[in-house]
């Protein structure tokens, strides 16, 4: 598969880590991959109005390297042909606005691959990570659609549910090929095409050595914790842990997206604010911990968290709730299912020897060896390749 076009229809390049990110930039390597940011999966409020006024500005002023320089680990290696801020209408589940996008999407998008006439002849895939992107399929001569499902629309949060549902539906008819980023995810598609994908990992990044950023916590015991500060941590437990354990800092880094977060009322409870993905290695090689604390709801059942393999990579102890995802590397991560049992693993972690250490960082290492993005990739193509014969 050999000079490809991918056009990509995901989240905004750049603005957070996601899976379809770390698996174009591995394409990129050998194929060209065509980028178009979000055009939202609910309809806009009036407390929306700052992201609607920077999506205008990306539409006025969109250019690779604009995007580029906020997208840390992601744009330093590699970035996409093009990247496109389109002009679209946010309204998932309505039959004007789906008019609309097709004809605004289209013209864009068309417009996009129409500066580089050399690839015309190359096959071409659309990919969707977003269910609204749809409006394009068969208005780009594209010769397979895949849908990418890496969420369970149907429980994240800050989605139309309903609407988004509407157009997933009509996405899985007429895709060729479904992704599911867990089993979870996958039991709602067709078996026929749908094939479980799972998150990948920058193994040689996540297991580097770092020294202490200046901002690292002064203490000896610390417990981390990466990723979004919302309503899907369990504050309750991280409250009780760090009650129970006044002698270990317990950091937190990452936007804080709830209105009210107790648990930073905790004197051993620090935060440090969102940063760019490459940096978080600095802090999680040397704290002691890296911790899941997860509430048991829908959306939580159906994830398999980018952080998982990256925590395992890093190779300290990883101490979570319980969820399906987190299963499948039960051998190398506590995993308890109430307050008290998270306690006790989190007790026992931290008391592990050097030579219990190395052995556990050895062992979560392995489990991680051949779930590189790379691989990830291999996997994609090579299916795709058969699909296209």
């Amino acid at each position: 598969m050999k000079n490809w076009q991918w056009i990509v229809f995901g989240e905004d390049w750049g603005r957070h880590p996601s899976s379809t990110q770390h698996l174009m930039k591995c394409m990129i390597n050998e194929h060209q991959v065509y980028w178009v940011n979000s055009i939202g999966l609910r309809r806009p409020k009036l407390t929306d109005a700052k992201r609607v006024i920077e999506k205008f500005k990306q539409f006025n002023n969109a250019t690779a390297n604009d995007f580029n320089q906020h997208s840390g680990h992601l744009a330093a290696d590699c970035k996409p042909l093009e990247i496109l801020a389109p002009l679209a209408v946010p309204w998932p589940g309505s039959n004007i606005a789906y008019m609309i996008n097709r004809l605004l999407l289209t013209y864009q998008a068309r417009a996009l691959l129409a500066k580089y006439p050399e690839n015309k002849s190359n096959p071409r895939v659309l990919w969707l990570s977003l269910p609204t992107g749809r409006c394009v399929i068969d208005a780009l001569e594209e010769d397979l659609v895949v849908y990418y499902a890496g969420d369970d629309f149907n429980a994240l949060q800050g989605v139309d549910h309903k609407q988004v549902s509407i157009e997933e539906t009509k996405l899985v008819k007429r895709a060729d090929i479904i992704f599911a980023a867990s089993e979870n995810i996958a039991r709602q598609f067709p078996k026929d095409k749908t094939h479980v994908l799972p998150h990948g990992v920058d193994l040689k990044h996540f297991s580097s050595i770092c020294e202490r950023p200046a901002d690292y916590p002064d203490s000896d015991l610390v417990v981390g914790y990466y990723g979004s500060i919302t309503s899907w941590l369990d504050f309750e437990l991280i409250t009780f842990l760090a009650e129970a354990r006044p002698d270990v800092t317990f950091l937190f880094i990452g936007k804080i997206d709830i209105d009210t977060c107790p648990i930073f009322e905790c004197d051993n409870i620090t935060h440090l604010p969102d940063m760019a993905h490459a940096e978080l290695i600095q802090y999680a090689a040397n704290w002691q911990v890296s911790l899941i604390p997860f509430v048991d709801n829908e959306q939580i059942r159906a994830c398999n968290p980018l952080k998982l393999r990256e925590y395992l990579a890093i190779g300290q102890p990883v101490v979570s709730t319980k969820y399906p995802a987190v299963m499948a590397f039960s051998e190398s991560i506590y995993i308890a299912d109430n307050q008290q049992q998270m306690l006790d693993k989190l007790n026992s972690a931290l008391t592990l020897t050097n030579t219990e250490l190395t052995l556990l960082k050895d062992k979560s290492r392995k489990m991680v060896e051949n779930s590189t993005w790379e691989a990830r990739c291999h996997s994609i193509t090579t299916l795709l390749a058969k699909s296209c014969r």
